[in-house]
């Protein structure tokens, strides 16, 4: 639960206002002249849209001959979706064509540019043309109109334009040349001159080029210059980089660096170097394949393949392999780590019923992951699961069919002990099951839950012979009813499993399998009653003085409930080998009761949002508070139809204002946290056993797991036969949305002790966070230690316990949004206290500028003799560009 490593994301957020003049690295001006000659002319293109209404507006007097429009002094030309300003203006009323002098400024359409030049002529109806000594963008929102505030002597209000650059989606890119020519409505060629996707004026990295060309949605350049806040760092022969966000391009990525240290009995990796290639498989599908390279230990392999169809349709592979070299220990063991690991997940949607999905899983080696992946969580991990089903649901029918394969490492394997294995498959399985329905004319509902497998295990001393099938039919009736506030809900059931194969019968703690190709028939009967009574609740006022803090309200809740279940006729537990929980049914007679406990307070009434810059106090709903034309589009206006009419009521115009989607309305209210509801919950729950040794199925000196114990809680108690079980706590507090706090578990009222134990904290306030949980665990179950010596640090030998006996505790604590430009710094770290030793620490730290970030990190793992290291990881981002470094996305703090 605590916040979780995310990879640095550049901020999108301009730096506050600047009145210095563009000071860039290497301005246009300042390059190397060029032969305006050679330069070729915008030609004109077939009209893509249809020919709009030209609106031509100016201070002074305007003029026209034959059908040229001539106009001077703050010129305004609107047309479409364009608006085209100039200090001087000339306009072909036939052909559209435009030459502006002075100031002048082109914006709109669909990819929301925005140059400004000297001077320039532009064909409005085919968006081609030349402008020079410019500076522009593609992406960018430039202004926005607060509501009138100064009126004329004619009581006509002036426009107040405020000034707010910022990115208008989320790949924006900025260019400035000596020349510029629109061969498109979103190609450009850029003459001596720069582009970036960093904001103006001081952006902090540019690519220099005598030509630039911005087509097909890449930028392409040859023997350009790559600047770093304005210092010449790289030179390109060729580049190209996607200007479109949804552009991908193949080719070669930003090389990966780091290196990481370990003691030498667990084995350093030295140096790391590694590449990848990028490969776009059409506009579904991409490749990554590269190598890495550690200095010590060998080459390693990784690729990814990724496809994303329609719908949730999607198949994501990954492959890593590691040729190890190996390292010797300071006594002379030779030690290689190497291995391989393969994913593969996908989902197939077939028909609106019927869907295929997979996930799976290879690992050649645990050794292997343990001390090579960059995940702790992984690293630990002892299980794989594989699994493909294909399901049919319809109409409350599920039909299933799947394939799937569990290993679980249950011993660790030392230098001189060799590591167990648990492998259980389904070979296949079939499931059906039908859920609630009513039978009509009656107030009853049945479901049916039926299986047929085939099944096999393998573990240590015992394989089963072949494929076990399982046929596994279960009817059920139920019965719902609720008078005066009162529930219940009850059932009868009738369950019959067949095996071709059992289990020889008795048997102790800890004794080997042994396979009888005797078959063997279960059959039970379920009995259930659940009851809810009526819930107790009371609201309290609270104090004037408690009230911000508790809100106006408080309601207290009470949920009781109890049920009773009865399940007989299952003689024959210890003959059934276990697959799966279906093979976990055992007699029981039992009952359980709890209560659940909330608080809900209704929150007092906040104070109004204070109106965002430009706009009026008044709710938006009011005419005074309609936002005025927009500066820049004056054909735009906040409205609820795409055709530019403002509200139900007004008349449709002649022809629409515009085509496309409409914007949204910058006074609108800023949408807020919802408001906090349930504030404490508490459940307590337990059970009374009146049959102990669930019908001779209990095993002394052993834990025992049934399917009515694992329900109820994923701790084991059984080792004994006993009547009550632990007592069952679940308690949560979330006082506010900025604090969650969470404590579980269960304590043992026969043993008088805690079997496990778990609390959790999350905080997170403004640019602060943390998280903070503790787990202990003491109960039965299986443990092996590895006994370590602290001369040569070389395992030699194994403990077992009875008992799962641990203690670990994991904090994170933090200052920063990644989002964001400034510094953000973060510390996490796993703590073994039975051990007294860390398992993990991982320190780092970030600094985001306006559109590139480096973020720094430290990270050290202790995984007993498999992996001792500190490994230095780091990652310069530039927006739209890339990262360099080895800091995954996954990996980082924040």
């Amino acid at each position: 639960m605590h916040q979780h490593l995310q990879a640095q994301a550049v901020t999108t957020e301009e730096p506050p206002a600047s009145n210095v003049p563009n000071q860039s690295a290497q301005s246009p001006a300042d390059q190397a002249p060029i032969d305006l000659t050679k330069i070729p002319h915008a030609f004109v293109l077939p009209s893509a849209k249809p020919q709009e209404t030209a609106v031509l507006e100016s201070d002074l007097p305007q003029s026209k001959h034959d059908d040229v429009y001539s106009a001077s002094g703050n010129v305004v030309l609107t047309y479409g979706d364009h608006v085209l300003r100039a200090d001087n203006l000339t306009y072909n009323e036939d052909t559209d064509e435009v030459t502006a002098d002075g100031h002048v400024v082109l914006t709109g359409g669909d990819n929301d540019e925005h140059i400004e030049a000297d001077h320039g002529t532009y064909n409005l109806r085919t968006e081609t043309g030349r402008f020079y000594d410019v500076n522009g963008s593609v992406g960018m929102s430039k202004a926005f109109v607060a509501p009138p505030t100064t009126a004329t002597n004619a009581g006509i209000a002036t426009i107040n334009t405020t000034h707010q650059p910022g990115y208008e989606n989320s790949n924006p890119f900025l260019f400035e040349g000596r020349v510029v020519v629109k061969t498109g409505p979103a190609d450009y060629t850029i003459y001596n001159g720069s582009v970036t996707s960093c904001l103006l004026p001081h952006p902090d990295w540019q690519l220099f080029a005598r030509k630039i060309t911005l087509d097909d949605g890449k930028a392409k350049a040859a023997k350009s210059t790559f600047k770093l806040f304005g210092l010449p760092l790289l030179f390109f022969p060729y580049v190209t980089h996607p200007v479109d966000s949804q552009e991908r391009q193949s080719g070669l990525l930003i090389p990966v660096l780091g290196y990481s240290s370990a003691s030498k009995d667990t084995g350093s990796k030295g140096f790391t170097f590694g590449e990848q290639v990028y490969l776009a498989l059409g506009r579904s599908a991409d490749l990554t394949v590269g190598t890495l390279y550690y200095s010590l230990r060998g080459f390693s392999e990784n690729g990814t393949f990724r496809y994303h169809g329609g719908g949730d349709n999607f198949l994501n592979a990954h492959f890593s392999a590691l040729q190890d070299r190996g390292f010797t220990t300071n006594t002379g063991i030779y030690t290689n780590q190497g291995g391989e690991d393969i994913t593969a997940s996908f989902r197939h949607q077939f028909t609106t019923h019927i869907r295929a999905v997979g996930d799976a899983e290879y690992l050649s080696s645990y050794v292997y992951r343990e001390a090579f992946t960059e995940n702790f969580n992984q690293a630990v991990s002892t299980d794989i699961t594989s699994i493909l089903y294909l399901t049919q649901q319809k109409n409350g029918y599920s039909l299933d069919t799947r394939v799937d394969r569990y290993e679980g490492l249950k011993v660790v394997p030392t230098t001189t002990t060799p590591g167990e294995e648990v492998k259980i498959y389904h070979a296949p399985s079939i499931d059906f099951t039908g859920l609630d329905h009513p039978i009509p004319g009656t107030p009853f509902l049945w479901s049916i839950t039926a299986s047929a497998a085939g099944l096999k295990r393998v573990q240590p001393d015992f394989a089963s012979s072949g494929i076990t099938e399982r046929i596994d039919l279960r009817p059920e009736l139920s019965f719902p009813l609720a008078f005066a506030g009162w529930h219940t809900l009850s059932s009868i059931a009738v369950r019959e499993t067949a095996y071709s194969r059992s289990r020889q019968t008795p048997y102790g703690n800890n004794a080997t399998p042994v396979e009888l190709h005797t078959p063997l028939n279960r059959a039970d009967a379920d009995l259930t009653v659940d009851i809810r009574p009526p819930v107790i609740e009371r609201t309290f006022e609270i104090p004037e003085r408690w009230r911000r803090i508790f809100g106006d309200e408080v309601r207290h809740t009470v949920e009781p409930d109890i049920t009773y279940r009865n399940v007989h006729g299952i003689d024959n537990f210890l003959s059934v080998m276990r697959f799966d929980d279906v093979d976990l049914a055992s007699d029981t007679d039992e009952l359980e009761y709890g209560v659940t406990q909330h608080l809900y307070f209704r929150a007092h009434p906040a104070a109004p949002p204070k109106p965002r810059p430009g706009c009026s106090a008044k709710p938006a709903s009011t005419p005074e508070a309609t936002p005025a034309v927009d500066a820049l589009n004056p054909d735009e206006r906040a409205t609820s139809d795409a055709n530019g009419i403002p509200n139900t009521t007004a008349t449709a115009p002649d022809q629409p204002l515009r085509t496309h989607v409409r914007k949204a309305d910058p006074c609108a209210p800023i949408p807020g946290l919802k408001p906090q509801q349930e504030w404490f919950s508490w459940q307590l729950a337990q059970k009374h056993f009146f049959e102990p040794s669930f019908g001779g199925a209990v095993i002394n000196s052993r834990r025992n797991i049934f399917d009515t114990t694992l329900n109820f809680s994923g701790i084991a108690f059984l080792t004994q036969p006993r009547s009550i079980s632990p007592l069952k706590s679940r308690m949560r507090f979330r006082t506010s949305s900025h604090a969650d706090i969470e404590w579980d578990f269960d304590y043992d009222t026969g043993a008088k002790k805690f079997t496990s134990s778990n609390t959790f904290l999350d905080v997170h306030q403004g640019r602060f966070f943390g998280g903070f949980s503790y787990a202990r665990l003491n109960a039965p179950g299986r443990t092996y230690t590895e006994i370590i010596d602290t001369t040569t640090n070389q395992t030699t030998g194994l403990t077992s316990s009875a008992v799962a006996n641990f203690s670990q505790m994991r904090f994170l604590l933090g200052y920063g949004t990644p989002s964001q430009p400034g510094i953000s710094a973060a510390v996490s770290a796993g703590i073994d206290l039975s051990l007294g030793s860390a398992q993990y620490v991982t320190v780092q730290t970030s600094y985001n500028w306006n559109c590139c970030g480096l973020s720094v990190e430290y990270r050290k793992y202790d995984l007993g003799t498999v992996r001792d290291e500190g490994a230095y990881r780091f990652n310069f981002t530039l927006a739209n560009i890339g990262t360099a470094g080895n800091l995954r996305r996954a990996e980082s703090l924040f």
